[in-house]
């Protein structure tokens, strides 16, 4: 069987391919040698001979891209599951070349490292950072009235447990980045603690992009409490979060869900109902397609229901939908065509096609049936000859 890459090496490759992404990377020194061998060593999952490769980049005042030969000596040396060495090389990375785009991924693989050793601490400083502080009173205007007393302010409770010097530098403060990675590592052994900090980063509305991935960690935990916050954001939150909040829901098991789905395309702006429409098709949830296509006076989502029913297979409902059609109404009638054509019921379609009046719906439907070619197609436009 064939090797695959693990799971922290295919996370590394994600993030230098997002670095890679980043404008900032053309401005990149070119790379030396040592350091073209130390990578090729590292996608052959090389790491022990890599490692003096890149000691040696790192070590060397001519390297050009030291940064990087650190962040991936951090790697390997992890990999060679040699966890102090690196943590060790990434705090080097941090005190030396604060500013680089390599101290982002060498923090999150600090993150990985923890999560192996269970060393949760390190894992809630991360998650819950103790606050800044609070900034230097400002003097008094000149010709001001004398200083009143200020009323004390309530005590910020410090996080679970502070980080040891060993882990974390003094002054270390995690972007939300950082912060769902760590939560999302301790989702597995404190949920219910977790769970309403997530919900607080998918409500916040700051950032669509934290929203998502704070739903995605909800939506993977089976706890109760999980499912019914990624319920809540897609009835409450903003537009962007619900969309998220939506596709997620949509992903969950269970019968309920499609129910869930309606309730929130009752009170859901017409960007979130099409997303509703969409999680119902994927799920092939066809007595909920069919109430929307039935009650939705909106073409455009009435025709989404009926295009996610054909995709569903839906061949049955599709056909009483369009029996109960209005005469001559094309409008009605051409989505239902093209819905049972997704479906690919042929039989259905040469009903219609015998009974049908509107000529050019008619030629339509046996452009359709053309189109799927089976044996019942194929017999039915022979008669038309």
């Amino acid at each position: 069987m064939a090797h695959r890459p693990t799971a922290v090496w295919a996370g590394a490759l994600c993030i230098c391919a997002a670095l890679l992404a980043s404008p900032a990377v053309s401005l990149a020194a070119p790379e030396s040698q040592r350091l073209g061998r130390a990578k090729d060593l590292i996608a052959d999952e090389q790491w022990a001979p890599a490692i003096p490769e890149l000691r040696a980049a790192a070590g060397d005042p001519k390297e050009p891209n030291r940064d990087e030969a650190l962040f991936w000596l951090a790697h390997c040396e992890s990999q060679a599951r040699d966890a102090a060495a690196a943590v060790a090389t990434i705090q080097r990375l941090e005190r030396e070349y604060p500013r680089s785009r390599w101290v982002k991924p060498a923090r999150s693989l600090r993150i990985e490292i923890a999560q192996r050793l269970r060393r949760n601490d390190v894992l809630w400083y991360t998650a819950v950072p103790p606050p800044p502080p609070p900034p230097p009173p400002a003097p008094p205007a000149v010709g001001a009235g004398p200083i009143l007393p200020s009323r004390p302010t309530p005590p910020v409770p410090p996080p679970p447990s502070a980080a040891p010097p060993a882990w974390i530098a003094e002054g270390f403060r995690p972007d939300t980045d950082l912060r769902l990675q760590a939560l999302g590592s301790l989702m597995h052994t404190d949920a219910l603690k977790v769970i309403p900090m997530l919900r607080d980063i998918a409500l916040s509305g700051h950032d669509p992009g934290d929203a998502r991935r704070a739903l995605f960690l909800l939506a993977q935990s089976s706890q109760a409490e999980a499912r019914a916050t990624v319920l809540e954001v897609a009835r409450t939150g903003p537009d962007p979060v619900r969309l998220a909040a939506v596709r997620e829901l949509g992903r969950l098991d269970g019968p309920a869900v499609a129910t869930e789905l309606l309730q929130v395309y009752a009170t859901a702006s017409d960007r979130v109902k099409h997303q509703v429409v969409t999680s119902l098709g994927q799920r092939e949830a066809s007595p909920a397609l069919m109430r929307i296509a039935q009650s939705e006076r909106d073409r455009a989502l009435r025709n989404a229901a009926i295009a996610a029913l054909g995709q569903a297979g839906a061949r049955e409902q599709l056909a009483a939908l369009y029996v109960r059609s209005r005469a001559g109404a094309r409008d009605m009638k051409r989505p239902i065509i093209r819905g049972l054509f997704s479906a690919r019921a042929d039989t259905e379609l040469i009903r219609i096609a015998a009974r049908e009046r509107d000529p050019e719906v008619r030629e339509e439907i046996r452009a359709k049936l053309r189109l799927l070619g089976t044996p019942s197609a194929k017999a039915y436009l022979e008669t038309l000859r």
